[in-house]
């Protein structure tokens, strides 16, 4: 590899749905697993989890809801797996693009 290229590792593939989406996280997670398929939430922020809520938590913005919980609650861990076949995606595509 060239020195500054870059390669994608596929080590993890999220996706965000917007603000106002109709369908939620929970609903791909739902669907995804009726299929056999495992996906997970976002990693949950710091600042949310319980050992850290004695700790001040500083905002960046004044909206109520930081970036990373924005993130979080929009966010859909996918499958991500090097062995993954570019036939597993496209199922995992499609099963997805019903919901909407």
């Amino acid at each position: 590899m060239a020195t500054g290229e870059q390669r994608c590792n596929y080590w993890l593939s999220v996706m965000t749905l917007t603000q106002n989406s109709k369908v939620k996280p929970l609903d791909v997670m739902e669907t995804l697993e009726k299929e056999n398929i495992e996906s997970r939430p976002i990693w949950k922020p710091m600042h949310l989890q319980p050992v850290f809520e004695k700790y001040d938590f500083f905002e960046h913005n004044e909206s109520g809801i930081s970036v990373s919980e924005d993130i979080f609650n929009r966010g859909i861990c996918l499958p991500s797996d090097t062995k993954n076949t570019a036939e597993d995606m496209e199922r995992i595509i499609k099963i997805i693009r019903n919901l909407f």
